[in-house]
């Protein structure tokens, strides 16, 4: 890959159980993965990333390789969406299905940069739509199908587990055998589609979530708001790697080799394509954590211990002593020289 080229990633996250899938199927996930040019070591790690064309690759292959012509969906089918983490988290705990789908559309590039997502809602019926936007269009099939076979399942969870759409389009062809997406969607199904999309009643948009948790969901929206902000605006490999901190930076201090794995490049590659841009590890980890805390800080709802949680900090003395070190002051002190100002 040239300087400064970038390809869109989607998190490992999305890989979830698919090793075992393909084992149960009778196949070695290695002769599944290793023409491809990746191994398990890759796809095993859920805080990393993987392109999203590759990832669609993976799926492909494990059909042909497996016999099973719908694994995508299969795979879709069985894929628990809370192992999506925090984009599945904001979903299922907000307040009403429109507010989900709405969050699900704007927050789905902190899962996949790849793929576009919106929410369309008219007088009688509300489409969910999704598409990829940089996987090849003859291996999108699988990809697509196992996309929306995980967004039918973030619907039952909040919706019931015999909710059905009322239609699921599809961009791609229709295959030969079709029986499986009927049975899995329990829905009409077309094909050649200008976008993938759950077709969805439109008052369904106004029931409440009755499980959502209003503590956690604007924990979650100020999360994700930092991850989007640090989604890269064109192809900068250093926007990457601040992306990549800005992800891993609440689950504690974040690691050069962490960081790596999520790019799906060595730790040596990452320094030294830093330094041909004039960047420092540390110091991306510290400006990123610098402007996350100004930004919490601002927000006068978020106590001093939630700003340190999200920052990944395990004490707030940590916290306290690292904002100094940022700005002079500490995080109390400027906040209330924000307040008299």
């Amino acid at each position: 890959m040239s300087r400064g080229a970038r390809r869109a990633m989607i998190s490992l996250t999305a890989a979830t159980g698919l090793l075992e899938m393909i084992e149960a199927r009778g196949r070695d996930p290695d002769e599944v993965l290793g023409p491809l040019g990746l191994d398990r070591r890759t796809l095993g790690d859920p805080h990393g990333f993987i392109a999203d064309a590759d990832f669609a690759r993976v799926l492909e292959a494990a059909a042909r390789a497996t016999g099973d012509d719908a694994f995508g969906l299969h795979f879709g089918e069985h894929y628990h969406p809370k192992n999506l983490g925090a984009l599945a988290y904001i979903v299922v705990n907000s307040p009403t299905m429109g507010i989900a789908f709405e969050n699900a559309a704007r927050y789905l590039r902190v899962h996949n940069t790849g793929a576009e997502a919106s929410f369309v809602r008219e007088e009688k019926w509300a489409y969910l739509r999704h598409r990829l936007t940089d996987v090849p269009v003859e291996i999108r099939r699988q990809h697509q199908e196992c996309s929306m076979a995980v967004g039918l399942g973030a619907v039952r969870l909040m919706a019931g587990s015999n909710w059905s759409p009322v239609e699921v389009q599809f961009e791609h062809p229709e295959p030969v055998d079709v029986s499986e997406l009927y049975r899995v969607f329990s829905a009409p199904v077309t094909f050649g589609r200008e976008h993938n999309a759950l077709v969805v009643e439109s008052e369904l948009c106004e029931r409440a979530i009755p499980a959502a948790d209003a503590r956690l969901y604007p924990i979650m929206q100020r999360y994700l708001d930092d991850a989007l902000s640090e989604l890269p605006p064109g192809d900068d490999f250093v926007q990457s790697v601040r992306r990549a901190i800005g992800e891993s930076v609440r689950h504690g201090e974040p690691s050069l080799s962490h960081v790596a794995r999520r790019l799906a490049i060595g730790g040596r590659t990452l320094q030294r394509r830093l330094r041909e841009y004039g960047a420092d590890f540390k110091g991306l980890v510290d400006d990123t954590r610098r402007r996350f805390a100004l930004r919490h800080l601002a927000d006068s709802e978020i106590t001093l211990t939630e700003v340190a949680y999200l920052l990944g900090y395990s004490e707030v003395s940590a916290f306290n002593r690292a904002f100094k070190r940022w700005t002079g002051s500490t995080p109390s002190d400027h906040r209330r020289q924000r307040v008299s100002r």
